[in-house]
């Protein structure tokens, strides 16, 4: 089996960390405190990223770039990278880069963006603040959507969005 499908099946399984965030949710609603929260990814502002002191952007791609194992995004996405890039943000598209790829060591200086609380939202454990986008629907199991959706309803319930 190709090693970049064998790595996509053991990231879409529930894992003891994925599980035990999505038990305690209800119960911390510390760890859904979003920083932003926008309905698509070329919404997020890049001004008030660069006023608030972000430098890195970690970045979900399924479901906040485009729907799940989607192979192309759309030319807007691409823009709004590019326009990242251009103002100077380090960006990974991938949730264990913070130090190894965008050597920087202060989470304060990073920001996650995703859709989904249960794992991208685990960047808030980390103290790196969450910017949370409005899922791109698309090919996804689904017990990711509903762990998602009961996350989601754990946010609106203890008013943790801006």
């Amino acid at each position: 089996m190709n090693q970049n499908i064998a790595t996509s099946f053991e990231n879409e399984r529930l894992t003891w960390a994925k599980i035990s965030r999505f038990i305690a949710l209800p119960f911390q609603p510390s760890r859904l405190t979003t920083y932003l929260s926008v309905k698509r990814f070329e919404e997020v502002p890049i001004d008030v990223l660069l006023n608030d002191g972000v430098r890195g952007i970690l970045l979900d791609a399924d479901g906040t770039l485009g729907p799940h194992h989607t192979k192309f995004f759309e030319p807007t996405i691409l823009d709004h990278l590019q326009k990242m890039l251009q103002k100077g943000f380090k960006i990974a598209i991938y949730t264990n880069a913070m130090k190894n790829f965008l050597e920087l060591d202060d989470p304060l200086k990073v920001c996650m963006i995703g859709d989904n609380y249960i794992t991208d939202g685990g960047a808030i454990d980390a103290g790196i603040r969450f910017i949370h986008i409005q899922p791109v629907p698309g090919n996804e199991p689904f017990i990711h959507a509903l762990t998602r959706y009961f996350a989601y309803l754990c946010v609106r319930f203890h008013k943790k969005t801006p």
